[in-house]
């Protein structure tokens, strides 16, 4: 009797944690169940704007009918099932609420996107296709559905922000000049993310180029590694639409 309690008491434990654990582990979009539509924000609405170096999320309300028409006949609907979304953005990714991403007939759902970039080659319109399927109950078929139209604009992390003026005032300046062993390139960085520092020759010969990722604010490079042979050199910083340059002498 007390084995049989015990073993009862276990498989309910198991079973709250299991529970617990699952609600955890899946932070699940919740749909709009007030909609009509079959899905929203339509496609006119569309998906909203994110931007490069900021953590985007947006949710897409599924509301799957119980028929349709199939032939001129009426056909009722099992349900409607998400199988890929394909043009997201790179780190860019999908989650569905139920995880399956199978919405049964009469039910609301949500598709949740979600991701972040740092790359400025991200900024720009991608058009996003949904791959779904309809699995019919009367007659017993399934019926495939590509939902187009959807998009997502990255603006650029300078789009807004920092005026003209204020670019203009970011520190970008070379200590000592000539260059000298302990001579240090001093600049800002209008943004947290990436950037590129080139180095040229007098004839615009590329002699060296650093990518790196920075935090915003200010930051020191040291030139010793990259002083060339003597001569008059440029070096330039690009990050996203900032760019500055500066000419440094090597003797």
């Amino acid at each position: 009797m007390t084995e049989m309690y015990m073993r009862k008491r276990f498989t309910l434990f198991l079973f709250s944690v299991l529970i617990f654990w699952s609600s955890n582990a899946y932070s699940q979009c919740i749909p709009d169940s007030s909609i009509s539509a079959l899905f929203a924000p339509n496609l006119t609405t569309g998906l909203p704007d994110g931007r490069v170096g900021v953590q985007y999320n947006s949710v897409l309300t599924v509301n799957v009918p119980t028929d349709t028409t199939y032939l001129t006949l009426s056909a009722v609907i099992d349900s409607m099932v998400l199988s890929d979304v394909t043009g997201l953005p790179p780190g860019f990714s999908y989650t569905c609420n139920p995880p399956s991403c199978g919405f049964p007939g009469g039910a609301y759902g949500c598709i949740e996107v979600s991701g972040f970039t740092d790359d400025e080659a991200h900024a720009k319109t991608w058009d996003i296709e949904a791959e779904f399927e309809f699995y019919l109950k009367q007659p017993a078929i399934i019926l495939p559905y590509n939902l187009t139209g959807y998009t997502i604009t990255l603006d650029s992390a300078f789009a807004t922000g920092l005026s003209e003026a204020q670019m203009k005032n970011l520190k970008f300046f070379i200590e000592p000049n000539p260059i000298s062993s302990a001579s240090k390139l001093i600049f800002d960085l209008p943004r947290s993310t990436r950037y590129s520092l080139d180095i040229y020759s007098l004839l615009g010969t590329n002699v060296a180029h650093i990518e790196d990722r920075g935090r915003a604010g200010q930051h020191v490079f040291q030139l010793s590694d990259y002083s060339k042979d003597p001569g008059v050199y440029f070096i330039s910083i690009n990050q996203g639409q900032y760019t500055r340059s500066v000419r440094f002498i090597v003797q």
